[in-house]
C-alpha cells in the first residue's frame, strides 16, 4: 500500500511540473478600480504595431470588475512584452501602455486620477 501511495505522489508531483500544464507567466488578472466602464482590452506584442489589436473582454468591464486574460500558447514566440490597450465604455478616448513586461506580475489594477486626468495601473 505505501508503495502505491508513493508512486501517486511521484506521478502527482511530475505532473503538476509538467511545463504544458503550468499557467502561461504572462496570463494576468486585469481589475477596473477607474471609477468608469471599459468597453474594450486589448494586448499586442511591441512587433505587430499599433493597429492589430483583439478585445479581450466578453462584455463591458464594469468599475470593480475583474477580467482575466489568459494567453495561447501559440503567442509564446512573442515574449512577456506586450502593449496594453483601454477604450472606455462612454467616452471616445483610448489609453496605451506600451512595452508592459506581463511576466513580472500576475495582477494589473487600473486607476484612474479624475484630478490630473491620467490613468494608470498598479502591478502586483
Amino acid at each position: 500500500m505505501k508503495t502505491i501511495l508513493s508512486a501517486l505522489i511521484v506521478l502527482g508531483l511530475s505532473l503538476a511540473a509538467t511545463p504544458a500544464l503550468a499557467a502561461d507567466n504572462r496570463n494576468v488578472s486585469v481589475i477596473n478600480e477607474t471609477g468608469y466602464a471599459i468597453k474594450f482590452l486589448g494586448f499586442n506584442s511591441p512587433d505587430d504595431g499599433l493597429d492589430e489589436w483583439e478585445n479581450e473582454l466578453d462584455k463591458t468591464l464594469k468599475n470593480q470588475d475583474t477580467a482575466y486574460v489568459e494567453f495561447d500558447e501559440d503567442e509564446d514566440e512573442d515574449g512577456c512584452v506586450w502593449n496594453i490597450k483601454v477604450d472606455w465604455a462612454n467616452y471616445d478616448e483610448s489609453v496605451l501602455w506600451k512595452n508592459v513586461n506581463l511576466c513580472k506580475f500576475n495582477v494589473l489594477r487600473l486607476r484612474y486620477d479624475s484630478g490630473t486626468k491620467t490613468t494608470s495601473f498598479i502591478a502586483e
